[in-house]
């Protein structure tokens, strides 16, 4: 996904975003984070290195217009780790 959208081609105005790509970075920024605690889980460590730099590029997409989203990340996942062990 890039920094345009459909809608502003040239790309003008970074947090002109709609609320669904925005609601998609955030599900794609939580499957990241949960693979990426996964990994770390089983101790990939190259993979959890590129997991890292995916999640920072998603966060990056995001920008800081929409960091309510964000914020429920980690606890998310913590959670999922908890049920899981």
């Amino acid at each position: 996904m890039s920094a345009t959208s459909a809608g502003n081609p040239d790309g003008s105005s970074h947090n002109a975003r709609s609320i669904e790509e925005l609601d998609e970075l955030i599900a794609l920024a939580r499957m990241i984070t949960y693979a990426r605690y996964a990994a770390q889980d089983v101790e990939l460590v190259n993979a959890t290195h590129w997991l890292d730099l995916a999640l920072k590029a998603v966060t990056r997409e995001i920008g800081d217009g929409a960091e309510t989203g964000l914020a429920d990340l980690t606890l998310s996942v913590d959670a999922i780790n908890l049920h899981k062990h």
